[in-house]
């Protein structure tokens, strides 16, 4: 029952917004290569257009860039697809300002608008920083050549760098709301999963758990045992010191269900004052002879009216049996207990 990492969380959030940013790619494909067409006819109809045969030729990049984002396998190759798209729709813009009176005054404007509409798909910051400087590479040529005019140059750096911003802002306050949507998303994941008085699995997930350690048992013939235990007279101690005493001892017995198991055990919470642990590769001699084990330890936890124990039922999976009929078995078992006297562990016998 250990917490996620923050690397790990980071990790998981960045490949849940891949997959999500890829559901949308094909239409960014599109709008990517139906904008550079646009373009392109528009710059047909002032004279003497320029570099229309290599512009024609930069749209089938321009969609195969974007179909490879789709295809990306990884969060890096994603934004470098990316990249290389805007890089493709940012040349065919630089080729058609070319040969107009204002080059730079005609590029500007498609510059500016690729860096804000662009800002919500990068999944880093890195990759923002990257597409900014690919959006704004062609701005270079211009600057050093001295086509324009030093007012053509102000005004175009300075609205490129009001986008540069704009796109900044717009791209970190959409990354600070998508990484609260994941957080939530995550922890109403963790209360499908978890108890979330006690820590322990919660009853579906323990029962999902036992599914798949049954499944891989049937396939290699190791044994597996569920071991069920159960709160002596806990009812007792709700109605005389209150549900929060009660409370108390659930999370100590969790604690120490926590500690003394193996990495490979799994304890949940089936209900009330119910527990049940499952033993991968233990038979019910092992099982019986860590329910004792456990017997001890539970006796340590701090209980108002009297020493904590606990009746505990014992059983080994049967070939062909269910998870559910071996958990059925190891119930009567520890029912066996309580009429035994409690404070014990059985074995089931049928």
């Amino acid at each position: 029952m250990g917490v996620e990492a923050p690397a790990e969380r980071e990790q998981a959030y960045r490949e849940q917004t891949l997959k999500r940013l890829q559901g949308t790619a094909v239409e960014m494909g599109v709008t990517a290569v139906m904008g550079s067409l646009v373009a392109l006819l528009a710059r047909l109809l002032i004279p003497d257009p320029e570099y229309v045969a290599l512009r024609v030729l930069l749209l089938p990049l321009t969609a195969l860039f974007a179909w490879m984002i789709v295809r990306a396998p990884s969060v890096r190759a994603y934004g470098l697809c990316c990249m290389a798209t805007i890089f493709t729709v940012s040349l065919n813009n630089y080729l058609g300002a070319l040969g107009t009176d204002r080059p730079l005054l005609y590029f500007t404007p498609a510059a500016v608008l690729v860096v804000l509409t662009t800002s919500f798909f990068w999944i880093t910051l890195r990759q923002w920083v990257g597409g900014a400087l690919v959006s704004y590479a062609c701005f270079v040529p211009f600057i050093i050549e001295h086509t324009a005019s030093r007012t053509e140059t102000v005004f175009s750096l300075l609205f490129a760098g009001m986008a540069l911003v704009t796109g900044f802002v717009s791209h970190m306050r959409i990354q600070d709301s998508q990484h609260r949507a994941f957080d939530q998303e995550c922890r109403l994941a963790e209360l499908t999963v978890t108890d979330t008085l006690t820590g322990a699995s919660s009853r579906a997930e323990f029962l999902q758990q036992a599914e798949l350690a049954a499944d891989r048992a049937r396939v290699t013939g190791a044994p597996l045992t569920l071991l069920y235990l159960d709160i002596d007279h806990f009812k007792r101690l709700n109605d005389g010191h209150g549900h929060a005493a009660g409370d108390a001892v659930l999370r100590g017995m969790s604690q120490v269900l926590q500690q003394a198991l193996r990495a490979s055990d799994r304890f949940g919470r089936l209900g009330g004052e119910e527990f049940c642990v499952l033993l991968p590769d233990q038979r019910e001699e092992q099982a019986l002879a860590l329910a004792n084990r456990l017997r001890l330890l539970l006796a340590e936890v701090p209980r108002p009216d009297a020493r904590l124990t606990v009746s505990a039922g014992i059983a080994g999976m049967r070939p062909g049996e269910s998870v559910m009929q071996t958990l059925h078995r190891a119930d009567l078992a520890m029912l066996q207990a309580k009429q035994r006297g409690r404070d014990r562990a059985c074995v089931d016998a049928l």
